[in-house]
């Protein structure tokens, strides 16, 4: 971890006090894994939360995405957050699920089953819907942005120097919300004072 950490040493984005914009910082996470030939392996992401229990993030890329996988990564974006929820609807198969459907004891194969038709619906639902060239503020800086919207969430793709940075959220705080980029600093564990 701290090796992938000093990798990763640079700036990275975050909601500039989110508090005013209805949000919750609810976890910071260095996710991914080693793969150079896919831009979206190493990621810092700050997940926030709204009022409303809508998740809002906040991720920078390690490295720039290539204009030729732009489309994807901001498609997977806006798939993963409409997927979200489902994630939370399937029981764990080593924890017994008691609740009664309208076939008995709900089942983990046949949960597995609605949620990967569930997840197939997403994909092709998010793939169907055109990409949008938009712009996002960064730094205080309007930047040129891909965007994908669907439903009421939107993905949003911008290049920065070095770095890409995906924003995903609700549509309309996904235009309002003011991104600044910071040294990475863990906000949720500083560090201990010494």
């Amino acid at each position: 971890m701290d090796a992938r950490m000093a990798r990763f040493s640079g700036v990275v984005g975050e909601v500039v006090d989110p508090l005013t914009w209805g949000l919750d910082l609810e976890d910071e996470a260095l996710t991914g894994y080693d793969d150079e030939t896919d831009p979206t392996s190493d990621r810092f992401v700050r997940s926030y939360r709204t009022f409303a229990r809508e998740s809002f993030e906040v991720e920078t890329l390690r490295t720039p995405v290539a204009a030729d996988a732009v489309e994807d990564v901001v498609r997977a974006a806006a798939s993963g957050a409409l997927v979200a929820p489902l994630h939370a609807d399937i029981a764990s198969p080593v924890e017994p699920d008691t609740t009664q459907t309208p076939r008995g004891t709900s089942d983990f194969a046949d949960d597995f089953a609605d949620y990967r038709s569930a997840m197939q619906s997403i994909v092709a639902e998010v793939d169907g819907v055109p990409l949008e060239s938009s712009e996002l503020t960064v730094d205080g800086t309007a930047r040129p942005a891909t965007r994908v919207r669907v439903r009421d969430v939107a993905a949003v793709h911008v290049a920065l120097r070095g770095r890409g940075l995906v924003v995903t959220g609700p549509a309309d705080l996904v235009d309002r919300v003011e991104v600044v980029t910071r040294p990475i600093r863990s906000l949720l564990h500083p560090p201990g004072r010494r």
